[in-house]
């Protein structure tokens, strides 16, 4: 079952859940019978909470399979997303229902809760257990064994939710398996089509170069009869983690991948919704500008805007503008240096402007001016361009599109600090440029608001 079919069935689920539980609480409530009136009288008001709260979901996680697990935490993670959903539908019934609709189901409401809170922990109980299961786990075999490979094993070893299994791996250098315990290791003399028949392989990941390796490449091909999926690591490490392995890809990977000429419709409306979404945040936001300017003076001395030069699309440099949330003078000694967590040269306001990302709202100029966009790859100050150009590949192919907002990297790596963090964040910038299209674009944008409303901001 691929991941795609198994968050549809996730959602589907859901769905039917939510349905389910207003069937049953309505033939509680009426317990003389549920007639088709009373039915009708609930369907739409009820689609209409259910619409949201299924949006609810979305954006705090709980269609994410990698956390789709039978542990305390996720139970909390539902917990949490029920009471609000609960806060938003009382809300809701009391404020607006019975303007919209000739409803106000107080009774019914309360039942609901009940009803739906035992339905739906027991449907994702079942469907956690049901997609762990090991005879319903595709068996993997990884051929190779490098960074990014044994990065994919452990994730997949630590996930069985995502729906593999490692069975076995071929490396010459490995003799004791104690990296990967429960896994069969072989070199490369071992018989491939027998091994493939053994374990009931569905899935085989090459690390290394077919290309180079002819040998591999005519073993593979002798087993096309077994009707095994075969993937190079860089495509499936990006299928399961959101992420492009930068070690493993080459100029030929750019060539094959990055057809701009096939975005020019796509772009052309995110634009639109850029000088949109940019101008009626701005109009709302205006009247809290004094407010938020009283506050930054009040808490520090020094101007109320930042102004940074930052590195745009395709090299180009502009000035991002910020609301200022450090001290003046904070690179004393006059170097660039990487913002950090919980920064101590942030001011008091500063801090709260940064968790909540008010300190970016001035950026919506930059995306009125066509520099930035609402969502891309974080824009970075051109002296540390110039350094992580030459110290990770590929660097600058994220400035192939405009930087963003918010991100594909931001909302999977919120934090980097350091060379070794760039280069993580790089993996899903070039993932994004590579699959940038409205419904990814949708779910990052849903994600940040996530994001916003926990104070996850840096």
């Amino acid at each position: 079952m691929t991941s795609n079919l198994k968050k549809i069935l996730l959602i589907l689920g859901d769905v039917a859940v939510l349905y389910a539980s207003l069937f049953l609480t309505l033939m509680i409530r009426y317990q003389s019978g549920l007639s088709e009136k009373i039915w009708d009288q609930h369907f739409w008001p009820f689609t209409v909470l259910f619409a949201v709260w299924l949006a609810i979901f979305y954006i705090n996680g709980l269609y994410d399979l990698a956390a789709s697990k039978n542990d305390v935490e996720f139970y909390n993670r539902i917990f949490r997303n029920l009471l609000i959903n609960y806060a938003a539908a009382a809300a809701y019934f009391y404020l607006l229902t019975n303007r919209i609709f000739d409803i106000k189901p107080q009774v019914v409401f309360f039942i609901m809760i009940g009803v739906n809170s035992v339905l739906f922990a027991a449907w994702r109980y079942w469907y956690n257990g049901l997609v762990q299961r090991p005879d319903y786990l595709k068996k993997i075999l990884v051929v190779g064994m490098t960074d990014e490979a044994r990065e994919l094993v452990e994730e997949i070893m630590h996930k069985p939710q995502l729906g593999y299994r490692i069975a076995a791996i071929i490396h010459d250098g490995y003799r004791i398996n104690a990296e990967f315990p429960g896994v069969k290791l072989y070199d490369s003399s071992v018989d491939l089509k027998q091994l493939l028949r053994d374990q009931q392989i569905t899935t085989v990941v090459t690390a290394l170069d077919p290309h180079s390796n002819p040998e591999l490449v005519q073993h593979l091909f002798e087993s096309l009869a077994l009707k095994i999926q075969f993937y190079d690591l860089a495509r499936f490490y990006e299928k399961l983690t959101g992420k492009i392995p930068v070690t493993h890809i080459g100029h030929i990977w750019f060539v094959e991948n990055l057809a701009e000429s096939e975005k020019g419709v796509y772009e052309f409306f995110k634009r639109l919704f850029d000088i949109g979404f940019a101008v009626v945040f701005l109009t709302i936001t205006l009247p809290f500008v004094p407010l938020i300017a009283i506050a930054i003076k009040l808490t520090s001395s020094g101007p109320l805007f930042f102004r940074q030069v930052r590195m745009g699309m395709l090299g180009r440099q502009f000035n991002a503008i910020k609301f200022r949330s450090m001290r003046v003078g904070a690179e004393e000694e006059g170097e660039p240096q990487w913002a950090k967590h919980n920064d101590p040269r942030a001011t008091r306001f500063g801090r709260f402007l940064r968790k909540s990302r008010i300190d970016e709202i001035p950026q919506l100029i930059n995306v009125l001016r066509g520099e930035m966009s609402i969502i891309g790859p974080r824009p970075e100050r051109p002296e540390f361009v110039f350094e992580l150009q030459r110290d990770i590949p590929f660097y600058n192919e994220r400035h192939l599109i405009k930087p963003g907002l918010t991100g594909w990297a931001q909302i999977n790596f919120q934090y980097g600090a350091s060379v070794a963090d760039a280069f993580k964040k790089l993996q899903y910038d070039l993932f994004y440029v590579k699959n940038r299209s409205v419904p990814l674009d949708l779910g990052i944008a849903l994600r940040t608001i996530n994001i916003i409303l926990g104070g996850k901001g840096r």
